[in-house]
């Protein structure tokens, strides 16, 4: 798996949004990843998505390339003979995901 990581600021980052001048922008390339994630995992991830403060508002490009995700629910089970859910495989050919200088993360 390749990860890159690149933070602009400062004129040149211009070139992508004129609010990027002022706040940065970060772009993101993961490519050939392949992972698995309990779902206990994601919804953990409720209390840092909500926030009383409004965050600054970062342009950014999130690119994967050829990547699978597989989501396991590790839950207790509601019946103890049940088998449990099926894991769910998430594949990705190629998505991009951009916030723009209004906040909206737009996916293509």
């Amino acid at each position: 798996p390749e990860v890159c990581l690149r933070l602009e600021s400062g004129p040149s980052a211009a070139a992508h949004s004129p609010l990027a001048q002022r706040n940065g922008f970060l772009r993101l390339l993961l490519h050939s990843c392949c992972t698995e994630l309990c779902t206990s995992c994601l919804t953990s991830l409720g209390p840092f998505l909500e926030d009383e403060i409004i965050p600054e508002v970062i342009p950014m490009e999130i690119e994967v390339v050829d990547a699978k995700i597989t989501l396991k629910d590790d839950s207790p089970p509601v019946y103890p003979t049940s088998p449990g859910p099926v894991p769910i495989t998430l594949a990705m050919d190629h998505v991009v995901v951009r916030r723009r200088d209004d906040g909206v993360f737009y996916l293509t």
